[in-house]
């Protein structure tokens, strides 16, 4: 499964990579995961997730659904709420903010009453 950084877009070194997997395994790939979510600005994102889309696949897919963004930061910051909250969990509203991308938690996690 290739791994393209959102960081690496701007660079040419990842364009090689769908023909490098394609030699390597006879095919194109199946997906691409794309890291460094929390790098890309949400108006670009559709955009970036295109040029990836149209790199690996030049024909024949229709949508994004096969590049699948993740965030390395993202799952820190979750595998750390989840350690920091193992006996009680703050409420929802508490933590999300719906209108960020990186979906950091704000404000401090347990100055609310907490929720099981």
């Amino acid at each position: 499964m290739p791994i393209v950084s959102f960081k690496e877009l701007l660079s040419n070194d990842w364009k090689r990579l769908p023909e490098l997997v394609a030699s390597g395994s006879n095919g194109r790939a199946n997906v691409v995961v794309c890291t460094d979510l929390d790098q890309v600005s949400k108006e670009n994102i559709r955009r970036q997730l295109k040029t990836v889309k149209k790199k690996f696949w030049l024909t024949g897919v229709l949508g994004t659904n096969r590049v699948i963004p993740c965030s390395s930061f993202m799952g820190l910051s979750a595998s750390a709420l989840l350690d920091r909250s193992n006996t009680v969990k703050p409420p929802f509203e508490a933590i999300w903010d719906k209108d960020f991308l990186g979906c950091r938690v704000r404000g401090p996690l347990f100055s609310t009453a907490c929720v099981e």
